[in-house]
C-alpha cells in the first residue's frame, strides 16, 4: 500500500487536499482510491475572537467584577484553578472551560457555573463575539485574570475623553477632595494602592479600575467602593463609555498620603 499527497501548489494547512491511495497487494492491477479531505478548522473562530486591547481591557474589568464580587469559598482551595472564559459583548460570561482534572473536580468552589447567561456551551461552540481570557482561583484566595493571548500593546481606555486642560484641573482638584474626605489614610497592603478613577463633567466618580494587583486585592480598604454603592447603588464598577469622561491615576499611598495626576496611557 503506497499512499501520496497530490497539490496543485505547496501545501497549505487552510486548503483542501487529495490523498491518493494505490493497492498493489495480490494483484497485477492498480487500484487508485481518492480521498479528498477538508481543511482542519481551529477549536475557536478566529473571526469571532475579540483581539482589540481596548475592548479586552473592558471585557477584563467587567469579568474580575463579576467574580470577584461573587467567590465566596475562598480559604477551600487546596490548589490553584485554571479555567479558560468567554465574555461576550454585552458583558455576559457565555462559557468557560476548565484546563486539568483538577479545575473540572472542583468548578463547584467558584462561582463561575451560577454566573454563565443562557446554555452552559463550550468556549469552542461560542457563537457570538467574545474575548477570550485565562481566570485563575488562587489557593491564597486571590482571583487573577488576563487575556487568554495576551494584550498586543499596553491597552488604553475606551470611549469619548474630557480632555480641555482646564476643565480637567477642576476635576482634578474636585476628585482630590472627594476622595480625601472619605479615605481615612489607612492601608493594610505592602505596596501603593494605583488605580485609574474616571469622571464625568460634573466630577462624579463614573468607573475605576485597579492597575496592579495589590489594588485589586486590597480595593475594599478604598473610598471608592463606598462612593459607588452610595452612587450606583453597587460596589463594584462598572465601565461607562458613553459619555465623556476625565480619567486621573489614583495612587494610594502607604504613608497615607493620596497623589492624583491626569491619567497617560502606561507604556
Amino acid at each position: 500500500m503506497f499512499i501520496f499527497n497530490t497539490y496543485s501548489l505547496p501545501p497549505d494547512s487552510n486548503t483542501t487536499h487529495t490523498l491518493v491511495l494505490v493497492n498493489i497487494e495480490k494483484s497485477s492491477s492498480v487500484k487508485v482510491q481518492n480521498i479528498t479531505q477538508k481543511p482542519a478548522t481551529n477549536r475557536i473562530s478566529q473571526s469571532r475572537e475579540i483581539i482589540d486591547d481596548a475592548q479586552l481591557q473592558s471585557l477584563k474589568r467587567q469579568l474580575f467584577n463579576q467574580v470577584n464580587a461573587s467567590w465566596a469559598q475562598r480559604k477551600t482551595l487546596s490548589y490553584d484553578l485554571v479555567y479558560k472564559v468567554a465574555m461576550g459583548t454585552n458583558g455576559e460570561i457565555i462559557a468557560y472551560e476548565a484546563v486539568n482534572q483538577i479545575a473540572r473536580n472542583q468548578i463547584g468552589k467558584t462561582p463561575l457555573p451560577k454566573l454563565v447567561y443562557g446554555p452552559k456551551d463550550s468556549v469552542s461552540q461560542t457563537k457570538q463575539p467574545f474575548g477570550s481570557f485565562r481566570v485563575v482561583f488562587r489557593k491564597s484566595g486571590v482571583l487573577e485574570i488576563s487575556p487568554w493571548r495576551g494584550f498586543r500593546t499596553t491597552p488604553d481606555v475606551i470611549g469619548d475623553k474630557i480632555t480641555n486642560p482646564r476643565q480637567l484641573r477642576r476635576l482634578q482638584r474636585q476628585l482630590t477632595s472627594t476622595l480625601r474626605q472619605n479615605w481615612e489614610g489607612k492601608t493594610t497592603a505592602k505596596q501603593d494602592l494605583k488605580y485609574r478613577v474616571a469622571v464625568n463633567k460634573n466630577g462624579v466618580v463614573a468607573d475605576y479600575e485597579p492597575i496592579n494587583q495589590v489594588a485589586y486585592d486590597h480595593f475594599r480598604e478604598t473610598p471608592l467602593p463606598m462612593i459607588f454603592q452610595e452612587l450606583h447603588g453597587s460596589n463594584i464598577a462598572a465601565p461607562k463609555d458613553k459619555e465623556p469622561l476625565a480619567h486621573f491615576r489614583v495612587v494610594f499611598k502607604r504613608d497615607g498620603s493620596l497623589q492624583i495626576t491626569p491619567w497617560r496611557k502606561l507604556r
